[in-house]
C-alpha cells in the first residue's frame, strides 16, 4: 500500500459515521443520524406551534401520544415513515414522560414532524400553586361569628364598667345609713 493511502484510510475512517442508521448502540438506543447531514442549516420554525407531554409512544419511539399543555390530546409521527423496523435520515424519537415544544409540519393532528423541525425538549410544565386552603366555614358564618364576637366585647366591656360603679354606690349607701 503506498505511504499515502493509510492516512488517507484512517482520516476516512474518523469521518464515517460509527452506527448505520436503525442500528441499535449497546444501550438498546436506535442510532440517529445528526440533522446536519439531512437538514438545511437552520430548523424549520412552525406557525402550529404547541408545548405537551409525551404519554406513550410507538414505532420505536417514532410516533407519540401527546397530552398538550391546553388539554388536547393528540398524535405526533416523527418520521415520514413511521412503522416498525424501518427507518429514514430524518426520523425523531421522543421519550414517554417528557415535554416538548413541538414545531410540526402540519397544522393538525397526526401532526408530522422530524430531526429538521425547530421542535426541542423543554423544562417541565411549571407547578400549578396550591390555592388557599379549602374553608369548612361559609362566608356567612364567618360574619355572624364576628358579630357575635362584638357582642360578647361590648357586653363585657359594659359590665366591667358598671359592676364596680354599682359597688361603689352600695358602699356609700351603707356608710349612710
Amino acid at each position: 500500500m503506498p505511504r499515502l493511502a493509510v492516512p488517507l484510510l484512517a482520516a476516512l475512517a474518523l469521518l464515517a459515521p460509527t452506527s448505520p442508521a436503525g442500528a441499535t448502540d449497546a444501550a438498546g438506543e436506535t442510532a440517529r443520524p445528526s440533522a446536519r447531514t439531512s437538514c438545511v442549516p437552520d430548523p424549520l420554525r412552525s406557525a402550529h406551534a404547541f408545548t405537551g407531554t409525551v404519554a406513550s409512544t410507538s414505532a420505536d419511539g417514532r410516533v407519540a401520544q401527546v397530552r398538550t399543555d391546553d388539554g388536547r390530546d393528540v398524535q405526533v409521527a416523527g418520521s415520514p415513515n413511521p412503522r416498525p423496523n424501518t427507518a429514514t435520515s430524518v426520523d425523531r424519537s421522543y421519550a414517554t414522560g417528557t415535554r416538548y415544544e413541538f414545531r410540526p409540519l402540519n397544522p393538525a393532528s397526526p401532526y408530522e414532524d422530524n430531526i429538521c423541525t425547530a421542535t426541542h425538549e423543554v423544562a417541565a410544565a411549571p407547578a400549578v400553586p396550591p390555592g388557599p386552603p379549602a374553608t369548612t366555614v361559609s362566608a356567612g358564618a364567618f360574619v355572624t361569628a364576628l358579630v357575635a364576637l362584638g357582642v360578647v366585647v361590648l357586653v363585657g366591656t359594659a359590665a366591667a364598667f358598671l359592676v364596680p360603679s354599682r359597688r361603689r354606690r352600695n358602699r356609700r349607701r351603707r356608710r349612710r345609713a
